[in-house]
C-alpha cells in the first residue's frame, strides 16, 4: 500500500492552503461548498456537512464523446456542408487560466470583507487583466469570430466572411477557420477562392475526409474534373459507398465525356433499395438518365427522367429532356 499525505492549513477566514503528495493548492469557501485550484487544476467541491459525503468537479473535464463516423457526416449533402459554430481551438481559452481568473476574483471578494484594501487591489487587478485580454490579438480575434458566428446564424454570408477574414488578420495561425471561409466563398458563388481555402485547410488537416468531399465537389464546379476524381478516389472505402460520393464521381466522369465510367460508378448506387426520392436520389437518377442518354439507351434514360418528373416537375431540365427523347410527352 502506498503512503498518502494531505494537510489543510487555514490561512484566513474561508481560505485554506492544501498540501498533498501531488503538490500545493488553495481553496476558498465555507461548509458545503468550496472553490479551489490544485495540481489537477481548478475545481468546485460540494459536501453535506457531518456526513463525510462530498463531490469534486474539475473545470474543463468532459466525458469523451464518440465522434460520428465520416460516412454518417457525408451521407447527406446539406450536412456535409454544415458550418462549425464552435470557437476554433487556436482561440479557445486555456481552461486552467480562466479558472484561475475566477478563483482570483472570488479570493479578492473574500478578502474585501476580511481586509478591504487587499480585496480592492485584487478586484482592480482582475479588471485590468480582463481589459488586457480583450485588447490582445487573441481577444480581438475572438470578438471577430463571435461577430462571424452571429452573421452565420442569420444567414448573412458576406458579413460572416468579412468577420472571419479579420480573425486571420489579427491571428494568422487560426488554420481551422480556413474551412469555414472556403464554405462561405462557395455559398457566395466564388468557387475559385473556395478552392484556395480548402487547400490551405487540408494542408493542415489532411485526414478530414468530409472537407475533401466538399473540396472535390467544388473542383467539379470549375471544370477540374480529373483533380476532383483523384480526390474522391482517395476517400475512405466506406465513404465512397455513400450516394453523395457516387454522384460526385459520376458527374466528374460525365464532365470528362466518359459515360462508360460514369455508368460503372452509378451501378453501385441504390437503384432499387431506396424508395425515398430525396435530393441526392434525384441527382443520382438524373445523372443515370444523362449517362444512358449519352450511351444511346433512350428507353433506360426515359425511365429515370420520368421517375424524377413524377416527384418534381421542375427539376433541372428534366422536362426538356423528356420532350427531346419522347415526342409523345405532353408535359
Amino acid at each position: 500500500m502506498g503512503w498518502r499525505f494531505r494537510k489543510s492549513v487555514r490561512i484566513a477566514k474561508g481560505v485554506r492552503l492544501n498540501l498533498s503528495k501531488r503538490g500545493v493548492g488553495v481553496s476558498v469557501g465555507g461548509k458545503g461548498f468550496r472553490v479551489g485550484i490544485g495540481p489537477r487544476g481548478a475545481y468546485t467541491s460540494t459536501s453535506i456537512p457531518g456526513t463525510g459525503l462530498y463531490a469534486i468537479n474539475y473545470f474543463g473535464k468532459q466525458k469523451n464523446r464518440e465522434l460520428p463516423k465520416v460516412m454518417q457526416k457525408a451521407s447527406d449533402q446539406s450536412e456535409s456542408e454544415g458550418f462549425n459554430f464552435e470557437i476554433p481551438p487556436e482561440l479557445a481559452s486555456n481552461s486552467t487560466s480562466s479558472a484561475l481568473g475566477c478563483l482570483w476574483f472570488l479570493i479578492s471578494v473574500i478578502f474585501f470583507f476580511i481586509w478591504w484594501p487587499l480585496g480592492v487591489v485584487g478586484i482592480i487587478s482582475q479588471i485590468v487583466w480582463a481589459a488586457k485580454s480583450l485588447n490582445s490579438p487573441t481577444g480581438k480575434a475572438k470578438n471577430y469570430f463571435q461577430q462571424g458566428k452571429i452573421a452565420l446564424q442569420k444567414g448573412e454570408w458576406q458579413q460572416a466572411l468579412d468577420a472571419f477574414l479579420k480573425v486571420l488578420e489579427v491571428k494568422p495561425e487560426v488554420n481551422s477557420l480556413y474551412r469555414e471561409i472556403a464554405l462561405l466563398y462557395r455559398r457566395l458563388d466564388n468557387p475559385e477562392e473556395a478552392i484556395k481555402y480548402f487547400e490551405k485547410y487540408l494542408a493542415h488537416y489532411p485526414d478530414d475526409a468530409v472537407t475533401k468531399l466538399n473540396y472535390a465537389v467544388t473542383l467539379g464546379t470549375v471544370g477540374q474534373y480529373q483533380k476532383a476524381i483523384e480526390v474522391l478516389q482517395g476517400l475512405p472505402t466506406e465513404m465512397k459507398q455513400e450516394l453523395v460520393v457516387i454522384n460526385a464521381l459520376a458527374s466528374a466522369f460525365l464532365g470528362l465525356n466518359k459515360p462508360e465510367l460514369a455508368l460503372e460508378i452509378l451501378e453501385k448506387g441504390p437503384v432499387r433499395s431506396r424508395k425515398t426520392m430525396n435530393e441526392q436520389m434525384k441527382l443520382f437518377r438524373y445523372l443515370l438518365g444523362l449517362t444512358y442518354k449519352q450511351l444511346g439507351e433512350t428507353e433506360k434514360a426515359l425511365k429515370q427522367f420520368y421517375k424524377i418528373y413524377a416527384e418534381d416537375t421542375d427539376y433541372e431540365d428534366v422536362r426538356d429532356l423528356l420532350k427531346e427523347l419522347s415526342p409523345s410527352f405532353g408535359g
